[in-house]
């Protein structure tokens, strides 16, 4: 099971997309934190599994609670007998040495929020003071990526920067060596069609890249969601209800104060997603209410029927097509717009490779030397 924890909403930064409501005086007291990680390890106890997810605002904020609550859930999990994983979302501003040699010491996941190069990065990212944020978050960046076991880089692409994608990927991937990269569309965005094919522009030129990176750099084992994400949906048969978001089962998000919600963008804005309330830390899961959302998620999504892409798109996060459509099972028309532009591009690179029996690639779908790292 997975329990993703508001520790805050407080942030140092005011990005343009965030989806979280902002309360600056609005932390997690370490109690509700400390009754989040019983309850999550102790849902995992037949599973023998859990993971611990650090989210916010800035969660580094409130790093005594991160390390206060890592060791009360480590010495817990160790003596039920439960595999824990922890993870952290942070965009980086608050990083010291000391915290990269904690997270080393803890071997968390970090997924780093990244736009890429420093216009893109500094045109939605701002501080709260308005000046751009890239210089602080690359000044540790190649201490980080040394020391932690696991790094994500994770961009959002919206209107104003779609245009930027190409140059963002090859700076955050070759100039920056990072080698799990995921840019994610801003689908809460007003994209018009001159703004997709901006996009579509972008992904041709980085499916040239993808394939040269494959061709030449043979040792060089790379993940890039936007085309292997698509690859390894198609390989594995496709994608279905609950393989994204299994809401109301295995992932739940605490709020602040202690209400449990499906995921995270629900806990972002509790007082619209007051309707789908799961429990409390203080008095467990409201069983049927579970099943609810559990069952609701599961379905077929409405404008997907018929469709010769179904299954290999990013249309079952329910927690997405909640937050643009109002319904968990509704898909919102620009992601559908997107993939359909998307999915053949990955299609056509998938079938290159293979004819050439490319090493990286082979490798990196049918061998599994590398795995996507999930993000929040």
């Amino acid at each position: 099971m997975h329990a993703i924890l508001f520790l805050t909403r407080q942030c140092t930064l005011k990005c343009s997309y965030c989806y979280v409501e902002k309360h600056e005086k609005s932390h997690m007291p370490i109690e509700v934190a400390l009754k989040a990680a019983d309850l999550v390890l102790e849902k995992s106890v037949e599973e023998k599994k859990a993971r611990i997810s650090f989210f916010g605002g800035e969660p580094f904020i409130r790093f005594d609670v991160m390390r206060e609550v890592t060791d009360h859930a480590e010495k817990k999990a160790k003596k039920l007998g439960v595999a824990l994983k922890l993870h952290v979302a942070t965009n980086g501003t608050l990083i010291t040495p000391e915290i990269i040699d904690w997270i080393a010491k803890k071997k968390l996941t970090v997924e780093l929020s990244l736009d890429g190069v420093p216009a893109a990065q500094d045109a939605n990212r701002p501080f709260n003071d308005g000046h751009g944020s890239y210089a602080a978050v690359v000044k540790h960046l190649p201490t980080l990526y040394k020391k932690a076991k696991h790094l994500v880089a994770v961009a959002v692409v919206s209107p104003a920067t779609a245009h930027r994608l190409y140059d963002s990927t090859l700076h955050v991937m070759d100039d920056l060596g990072i080698r799990n990269f995921v840019p994610v569309v801003d689908y809460t965005a007003q994209w018009d069609e001159a703004g997709l094919y901006t996009l579509k522009e972008q992904y041709e030129k980085l499916a040239e890249w993808y394939l040269e990176r494959s061709r030449t750099r043979k040792k060089d084992l790379f993940y890039y969601s936007l085309f292997d994400a698509h690859i390894a949906a198609h390989i594995k048969g496709g994608f279905r209800p609950g393989d994204f978001c299994d809401v109301g089962r295995n992932i739940f998000a605490v709020a602040e104060d202690g209400r449990i919600f499906p995921c995270v963008r629900f806990a972002g804005k509790p007082e619209r997603a007051a309707g789908f309330v799961m429990g409390h830390v203080d008095t467990g899961f409201i069983m049927k209410k579970c099943h609810e959302i559990a069952a609701e998620n599961l379905k077929p999504r409405t404008n997907c029927q018929g469709c010769s892409l179904d299954g290999r798109c990013f249309t079952y996060c329910p927690c997405l097509n909640w937050d643009t459509t109002g319904e968990m099972t509704t898909v919102p028309g620009v992601l559908c717009a997107n993939e359909s532009m998307l999915i053949p591009i990955a299609d056509r690179l998938a079938r290159e490779l293979i004819a050439e029996k490319n090493p990286v690639f082979l490798r990196k779908h049918y061998k599994k030397e590398i795995e996507p790292i999930d993000i929040v």
